[in-house]
């Protein structure tokens, strides 16, 4: 990361003093993805994924629909490193697979057409994995072809800015 010197036009590194990084906050971040989906899916490189509701059953943060594949994509977002975070995620996949064509109208009218075989894609978001989960992950993706992806983030503050680093 470089920090643009406004005055001399010119880009340079931050001092280290001026960086201070910590896990987001859950809730915070949920807020923040769910009302900037544009800007921050186009960031992971996900920009062909709609944003279809926020927890629209207790345990799925936020469903998505990927026009491209017709399939849905389960969207799991946690400030912390968990141990627990891909079972978790594993789990509302697995539960929104076996929702009918019905189910997956009431949350959304336009996912009707959406072919119920395909399992959903799988998204995390989280501020850091437990080394299994991230092996665990590289074999479903790797060798059993699961559309899973994760992304690690970051809240940075630098002066009297916050950022998010993905």
């Amino acid at each position: 990361m470089l920090r643009i010197d406004e005055t001399s036009g010119t880009l340079v590194a931050p001092q280290a003093s001026g960086l201070m990084e910590s896990p987001p906050d859950r809730e915070e971040l949920l807020g923040l993805i769910t009302s900037s989906w544009d800007a921050f899916s186009a960031e992971l490189g996900l920009s062909g994924i709609r944003l279809l509701s926020r927890e629209p059953v207790p345990y799925v943060d936020l469903l998505g629909f990927d026009e491209a594949r017709n399939r849905v994509v389960v969207i799991l977002v946690t400030g912390d490193t968990v141990e627990w975070q891909l079972g978790r995620a594993l789990g509302a996949a697995a539960d929104v697979a076996s929702w009918e064509t019905e189910r997956l109208a009431e949350i959304e009218p336009g996912l009707g057409g959406v072919d119920g075989r395909e399992s959903p894609a799988l998204v995390l978001v989280a501020g850091g994995y437990d080394p299994r989960a991230l092996t665990t992950i590289d074999w479903l993706a790797s060798r059993h072809d699961v559309p899973v992806f994760a992304y690690t983030v970051a809240m940075v503050r630098f002066g009297n800015e916050r950022l998010l680093s993905v």
